[in-house]
């Protein structure tokens, strides 16, 4: 799949990275990576000649907005603004069952799954799991839409973290018993069917002081026919499938205040 050019300044570029592609890779065989499409010499993805630095990442699986910073000085610049949680970052998700609330804040605390079995997993400090160097995590989700895959009950929503934990809102949404759609890793029994895992970094928000940047794609699932055959849409809470409506439901997402939405929180503390 080709990776779609967003942006380009002469300090960032910003794709549209497809699903089931690698960032990099020390498999020098490897090409099919984020790197090698960039740097090949048909590619009309940048001008840059200098080596190219990812800000952020994007797990092997998961498709969307990723930004590359083209310097050093750059690279520090979205770094910061990263590391002081000013960046805004908006998922959209596809994930089993029906949510019974409208919003939630998940505050469980994620670290490394210290199952044997499960080495290369993460998990949330719960009292069912074992988790190793549980860090402070937090997840933000809203309900936009509930229906059908195939048979199966699932849910589209939007997905804001606050911070920035590995498998962060893969992890968050297990363990509210919702994993997402198509989650080869993290689904039990593990979930084969779908062509994809329905998880798309579709808006990311960088207030950079020289030139603050606003970078959105449409969601690519229901352009997508394997996809649209099994879909059927039960209710839409939040309209998300432009620009602008996809605008709008973030600007619900943003608001600290919870009145007239029904809402929960799930925490170590708390589970209303």
């Amino acid at each position: 799949m080709a990776v779609e050019k967003l942006y380009e300044s002469d300090d960032f570029l910003i794709v549209n990275k497809p699903y089931d592609m690698y960032i990099n890779s020390d498999d020098e065989n490897e090409k099919n990576t984020l790197v090698c499409q960039i740097a090949s010499h048909d590619s009309h993805l940048s001008t840059s000649a200098n080596p190219l630095r990812f800000v952020q990442r994007l797990d092997f699986a998961t498709s969307g907005v990723i930004c590359i910073a083209k310097s050093k000085t750059a690279a520090a610049q979205a770094g910061k603004l990263f590391e002081k949680r000013l960046t805004k970052k908006y998922y959209v998700a596809i994930v089993r069952k029906h949510l019974k609330f409208e919003l939630a804040d998940i505050r469980y605390p994620i670290g490394v799954d210290l199952s044997p079995e499960n080495s290369h997993k993460m998990a949330t400090q719960t009292a069912d799991t074992t988790c190793g160097s549980p860090r402070e995590a937090l997840t933000r989700i809203l309900l936009l839409e509930t229906g059908f895959y195939g048979s199966d009950p699932a849910s589209v929503v939007l997905l804001k973290p606050i911070t920035g934990r590995r498998h962060q809102l893969r992890v968050h949404c297990l363990s509210i018993g919702h994993t997402l759609l198509g989650d080869y890793t993290y689904s039990a029994p593990v979930d084969t069917v779908p062509h994809r895992m329905f998880l798309h970094a579709t808006r990311l928000v960088l207030p950079l002081q020289k030139q603050p940047l606003d970078i959105q794609t449409l969601v690519p699932f229901f352009s997508d026919p394997q996809f649209t055959c099994k879909w059927k849409t039960c209710k839409v809470y939040y309209k998300y499938r432009t620009k602008e409506d996809f605008a709008a439901a973030c600007d619900v997402i943003d608001k600290s205040y919870t009145v007239g939405i029904k809402y929960e929180e799930y925490s170590t503390n708390k589970r209303l």
